[in-house]
Parts: C-alpha cells; sequence; structure tokens
C-alpha cells in the first residue's frame, strides 16, 4: 500500500511539479544506487566512451558523463519522448553526450512502447495491465549504431529497459565479441519472461561469449551461477537487482 501511494506520488509530481519531482529523484537514486554508482566510479576512467541505455531523465547520463571527462563520450538512448525532453534539458550543459530518442532493439525497426500509467521510469515494450497509451518508436541496433557514429571502443554499458535487455543486446552481438565492455545491467527474471524470453536464456546469452554474472552488494561482488538462475527464475515481479557482467 505504502509503495502504490509512493508511485502514485511521484508520477502527480512528476506530471505536474517536475522542477520538485527531478530533485527528489535524483536524490533518491543518489541513495537507492550508492553501490551501482560507487561501482561506475571504480570501472570507468577519464576518456572512456559508454552506452546509457534506458536514459530516462539523465540521472546516469549526467553521472557519467562527469565520470569520463571532456575527453570521453556518453551514447545515450530513451526512446519515450516526453523523458526525452527532460534528458534533453538535464544534460544541455553537458557536451560530450550524444542523445538518441530512440529505444535500443535486435535491429533497426518501428518498436511499441506501452506507457505506464503509474510511473515514467516503468515503460514497456510488452503490454501490461495498467498501460497509459501505446507509442511507436525509433528502435536501433547498438551495433549499427557503433558502424554509422564510427564509434572505436565501448568500454562500458548501463542498461536498464524493463526486461528487454536481451533484445538489446542481441542487437550488439559485434560489440560484444569483439570488445570486452564491462556492463551493469537490471536483473529482473519477471521482465525478462514478460517480454518473451527468461532469466536462463539472458544467463546462456553471456556464457557463451565467455563472460560472467556478479551481484553488486554493498563493498563485493558476488558471482552468480548457472544453478542460481535456474533456482530464481519463475521469481515474481519483486524480485530484482542490478549485476556486474564481465568477460573472463
Amino acid at each position: 500500500m505504502a509503495t502504490n501511494f509512493k508511485l502514485k506520488a511521484g508520477n502527480f509530481l512528476y506530471k505536474n511539479f517536475f522542477s520538485l519531482y527531478n530533485i527528489l529523484y535524483r536524490n533518491f537514486k543518489l541513495k537507492n544506487d550508492l553501490y551501482e554508482i560507487e561501482l561506475l566510479k571504480k570501472l570507468i576512467k577519464p576518456g572512456d566512451a559508454v552506452l546509457d541505455i534506458g536514459g530516462n531523465i539523465g540521472f546516469y547520463a549526467k553521472i557519467l558523463s562527469d565520470l569520463v571527462g571532456d575527453k570521453g563520450k556518453v551514447f545515450c538512448f530513451e526512446p519515450d519522448r516526453i523523458n526525452f525532453k527532460h534528458l534533453s534539458k538535464n544534460v544541455i550543459r553537458k557536451t560530450n553526450i550524444n542523445l538518441f530518442n530512440c529505444a535500443v532493439s535486435d535491429k533497426n525497426e518501428d518498436l511499441k512502447i506501452y506507457r505506464s500509467k503509474l510511473l515514467n521510469v516503468d515503460h514497456r515494450t510488452y503490454p501490461v495491465n495498467n498501460y497509459d497509451s501505446i507509442e511507436i518508436v525509433k528502435a536501433v541496433s547498438i551495433d549499427s549504431i557503433i558502424t554509422s557514429e564510427n564509434i572505436q571502443k565501448i568500454e562500458l554499458i548501463k542498461i536498464d529497459i524493463q526486461g528487454y535487455e536481451l533484445s538489446a543486446f542481441k542487437g550488439m552481438l559485434n560489440l560484444l565479441e569483439k570488445q570486452s565492455p564491462k556492463i551493469i545491467a537490471e536483473y529482473w527474471p519477471h521482465g525478462f519472461k514478460r517480454a518473451g524470453t527468461s532469466a536462463v536464456e539472458f544467463y546462456d546469452f553471456f556464457i557463451k561469449l565467455n563472460y560472467k554474472f556478479f551481484l553488486i552488494t554493498k563493498n563485493s561482488l558476488t558471482e552468480i551461477n548457472k544453478d542460481y538462475v535456474i533456482k530464481n527464475n519463475n521469481q515474481p515481479f519483486e524480485f530484482s537487482f542490478n549485476v556486474l557482467i564481465t568477460k573472463n
């Protein structure tokens, strides 16, 4: 009940008092994502090029921008038009960020986005009971962007796209095979299933490419094995966390 109230309050502020929402959301994320942010500080060096997939309103884009510095680059992707408008304003002074108003998928195509009634960070690529409207957005593969933008190397990928992650990763297979980017991703078995895949399929995709999974916790990284993935493949909606995926 308390969680539902917070979601409704957050959505009300987002729609009616965005300036206040912007501040409160930043403060929430700084606390809630503390360990992920500390890990990013350890993994990213000045001059790096990184991907921010699911940029939302720019919280992580700004952090990544500061970490890569003037000689680095952040390529930030956000499909929702309203989020993208706020994102653009939030990073307007960040000259090292390239913004893309599109989704990331396994190929270049038009994609349906089901816009959430409850929260701006919860739009999906699959139908949900509480969606507000359907928006057709442009989707691109990362491998095609790397070619068109002439990107030489990607050091890190931050991705959170509500269960659609595997489709995005399939569209950057060339990058994942030829380079060794470190990845911080949401791990959400329920979302994977709703998007038509599974946690097992997600895990196996990377194991075949010689990557490992680590649960991000306070001051440590705990490796996740296949037994753990199978055991938790059918976990409910509430079961989610962030993982670090790195090449052996």
